[in-house]
């Protein structure tokens, strides 16, 4: 099999690490099957079972095989914990954590038969949980227990790892600036300051860890979660 034959879904594209993930994946051979929230040939609303189920079979009807699974996708809102709608909590979770495991479970079969991969996208935040965002940390503190999990239920045939990324430049930053009433180059700039390396990351930087996950390069790994981070959870 060529490169250039290995199938790769990337949920969450049209976000700024999920198009990182794209290019990346693509430079390296894979052909990508972008996802979004949106309308279009691969929208789905992941936090619905059948949605996601639909997506995948979408995935092989049109490329015949699935690779890996990059479930990228995300929502995320800010509220404190008193005040957080509970809907909307249950939206963040349902869409993070369960649109993962919708994902993970309608791909595993194909995953199994290519001896494939699945690569969750988690969240410093997973790890060290934060304030006025326990729907966020909560969903991906889940990702990594749903990585592990499914690292030894479906090994040996399909490797899971997760990645819990510290700050990214990315378009979300701007809930965090809004939450915090800060502009955005002031929430960049107090991000960099509690960062050892005394920058944030780039998507690209981000999408390059995936990149080896999925690679041969990486191929004894499974079970694990990356802390691409800038050493941030170092300092904590």
């Amino acid at each position: 099999m060529s490169g250039r034959d290995r199938v790769a879904l990337v949920t969450g594209a049209a976000g700024g690490l999920g198009r990182a993930l794209v290019a990346a994946l693509g430079d390296a051979g894979w052909v990508v099957v972008g996802a979004t929230h949106s309308d279009g040939p691969y929208g789905a609303d992941l936090s619905r079972a059948d949605e996601a189920r639909d997506l995948v079979a979408r995935v092989i009807a049109g490329r015949g095989r699935l690779d890996l699974l990059v479930a990228n996708h995300a929502a995320m809102t800010m509220a404190p914990v008193f005040e957080h709608p509970v809907d909307d909590w249950w939206r963040v979770v349902d869409t993070n954590l369960g649109g993962s495991f919708h994902l993970a479970r309608a791909a595993a079969p194909h995953l199994r038969e290519a001896a494939g991969a699945i690569v969750f996208i988690s969240s410093e935040w997973g790890i060290t949980g934060w304030p006025r965002a326990s729907a966020y940390a909560s969903s991906k503190a889940g990702l990594i227990g749903l990585t592990k999990a499914l690292a030894r239920e479906l090994a040996p045939r399909v490797r899971v790892n997760a990645l819990a990324p510290g700050i990214i430049n990315t378009p979300q930053l701007g809930v965090d600036a809004q939450d915090a009433g800060l502009t955005l180059g002031e929430m960049k700039g107090r991000y960099e300051e509690a960062t050892p390396l005394n920058r944030i990351a780039s998507p690209e930087e981000i999408a390059a860890t995936v990149v080896f996950l999925a690679s041969q390069a990486g191929s004894f790994y499974t079970g694990q979660v990356l802390q691409p981070n800038g050493g941030a959870t170092m300092a904590s």
